[in-house]
C-alpha cells in the first residue's frame, strides 16, 4: 500500500479495494493477433481486436477499429449486392494495415524499452524533428504519421523507412565530404 500511496497519491482515494483488487486480479496478458481470413461466407464479418489485436504501444486500437468501420461501411456500399465480395474486398484493404499497425506497436515497444536511454537515438529524434520544422508536410517522423495523420500504416512504415535511408545517406555524404575537405585542406 506505501507504493501505491507514495506513487498514486491521487489515485489511492478512488480505488478503495485497491489492494484486494492488485492481488486477486489476474494479470492479463498482452498479445498480437495476425488470422485470416476475417470473415465467413456473406454470413460474419470480424473487425477490431477480433481480427488484429495489437499490443498497446501505439495507442492505436481504437483507431484501427474505426478505420476498420470506415473501410467495411464503404465495402459493403459498394457490393451491396455481394455480401462475400463486400467482406473480401474489406480483408484485402485493411489486411496489411492491420499486420503493419502490428509491426509498429511491436517496435515501438522494443524502442521505448532498448532505445531511449541512448545518446544517439534521443540525437535521432532530435533531427527528426528538426527536418519537421524544417520541412513541413515533406518529412514526419513515423510516430507523427501514425498518431496525427491519416496515413495507413503500412504507407506510414514504408515512409518513415525511406526517409531514414536518405537521412543515412545524406549523413555518409555530409562526414565523406567533411573528409575530402579535411585532406584538401591538410594538402595545401
Amino acid at each position: 500500500m506505501r507504493f501505491f500511496e507514495e506513487e498514486f497519491p491521487d489515485a489511492v482515494p478512488l480505488m478503495p479495494n485497491l489492494l484486494d483488487d492488485f492481488r486477486n486480479d489476474p494479470t492479463g496478458s498482452l498479445v498480437t493477433i495476425r488470422c485470416a481470413p476475417w470473415f465467413y461466407r456473406d454470413k460474419t464479418c470480424l473487425v477490431g481486436d477480433a481480427a488484429h489485436a495489437v499490443v498497446p504501444f501505439y495507442g492505436q486500437g481504437m483507431n484501427a477499429v474505426f478505420e476498420d468501420c470506415v473501410v467495411l461501411d464503404e465495402c459493403l456500399k459498394q457490393f451491396a449486392e455481394n455480401g462475400e465480395r463486400a467482406f473480401t474486398e474489406y480483408f484485402r484493404r485493411r489486411k496489411e494495415n492491420a499486420d503493419a499497425l502490428a509491426d509498429l506497436a511491436i517496435g515501438n515497444f522494443i524502442e521505448m524499452r532498448d532505445k531511449t536511454a541512448s545518446k544517439i537515438f534521443r540525437a535521432k529524434k532530435k533531427l527528426d524533428h528538426a527536418l519537421e520544422a524544417a520541412l513541413p508536410r515533406k518529412y514526419l517522423p513515423l510516430y507523427a504519421m501514425v498518431t496525427f495523420t491519416r496515413i495507413p500504416y503500412l504507407e506510414a512504415a514504408r515512409r518513415a523507412q525511406r526517409q531514414e535511408r536518405i537521412v543515412c545517406l545524406g549523413m555518409i555524404a555530409l562526414i565523406l565530404l567533411t573528409i575530402v575537405l579535411l585532406v584538401v585542406y591538410e594538402v595545401h
